[in-house]
């Protein structure tokens, strides 16, 4: 009885942690062309699952490469997918929009869906209104 307690507790401690973050996302702004941040988004991530991690990594912006070594961009995608297997196909993103809540500005946000034949991996990146990415994750 004790575990299942701390099970329901563990979920809505969870549950609450995600409300905040679910509000962040919401439609893209009117500054952006949905259907340029998709190609652009999935460009970077296909470029990224079939080795050519040097011309993805020619895609970010200026400051992210002010702060990140292509070294260190190759070893964090090889490292997330080497495991994967093969890569297959894109097979989704979703694309949203934030807004900075201290300076206004708005930014695209998308989430690409990579299938490898063992796994998959979801690609975070971000655009500001220049079509600059300005944020890459993978997990």
């Amino acid at each position: 009885m004790k575990k299942g307690k701390r099970i329901i507790c563990i979920m809505v401690a969870a549950i609450m942690l995600m409300l905040p973050a679910a509000g962040c996302a919401s439609r893209l702004s009117s500054n952006f062309d949905e259907r340029e941040v998709q190609e652009k988004a999935e460009e970077i991530a296909e470029l990224s699952c079939t080795g050519k991690i040097g011309e993805a990594y020619g895609m970010l912006s200026e400051m992210m490469k002010a702060q990140i070594t292509e070294d260190q961009i190759r070893a964090g995608i090889e490292g997330t997918i080497e495991p994967l297997g093969d890569f297959e196909k894109i097979s989704g993103t979703n694309i949203s929009g934030q807004k900075d809540k201290d300076t206004g500005t708005e930014y695209a946000l998308a989430i690409v869906m990579a299938q490898f034949s063992d796994g998959r991996a979801q690609f975070t990146i971000s655009f500001d209104t220049e079509m600059n990415c300005i944020g890459f994750y993978i997990k």
